[in-house]
């Protein structure tokens, strides 16, 4: 009975140990759209095309089939009320290249004759959504509120 004793106790041992989190999966700025308050609820790993302008920076779709808003989402950067990720914090790889592949068919990033490739780029962003309203709407859908470039991923095709 000594082996029935340490299977028992490594049993106790694996229910007591912290669980991981599950990987995150990315969602399209079109998935977002699609329903924007579901989303409203909690942290989101938003991908889309980064854009960064002297107006601004945000997460973006050339067009969304079914949306009639703007397939934009504005990226609000704010160290201290934006979403911590998980300490654990990974994306789902397949959920991820999947999307990935379906983003580029749709949307192209922007050709530029002077200045840097790092006006338009590839990311995910991990925050949490405000939605606009009235002008502001008319713009971007929603915020994205983050926490720092430390929650951006840029991805390379």
């Amino acid at each position: 009975m000594p082996g029935l004793r340490y299977v028992v106790g490594f049993l106790l041992l694996a229910i007591s140990a912290p669980c991981a989190n599950a990987p995150i999966v990315p969602q399209s700025v079109c998935e977002i759209l699609h329903d924007l308050a579901a989303f409203e609820s909690g942290p989101v790993a938003a991908l889309g095309r980064y854009s960064f302008r002297e107006d601004g920076r945000w997460l973006s779709e050339q067009a969304c089939d079914g949306v009639s808003i703007p397939p934009v989402l504005s990226l609000a950067e704010d160290g201290t009320e934006g979403p911590k990720p998980p300490e654990d914090f990974e994306l789902d790889g397949v959920a991820l290249n999947r999307k990935f592949a379906e983003l580029r068919k749709r949307t192209s990033l922007g050709k530029f004759r002077f200045g840097s490739s790092d006006y338009d780029r590839w990311a995910v962003v991990y925050g949490r959504l405000q939605p606009r309203t009235g002008d502001a709407a008319k713009k971007a859908a929603a915020n994205l509120v983050f926490r720092g470039d430390g929650v951006v991923v840029f991805l390379m095709p």
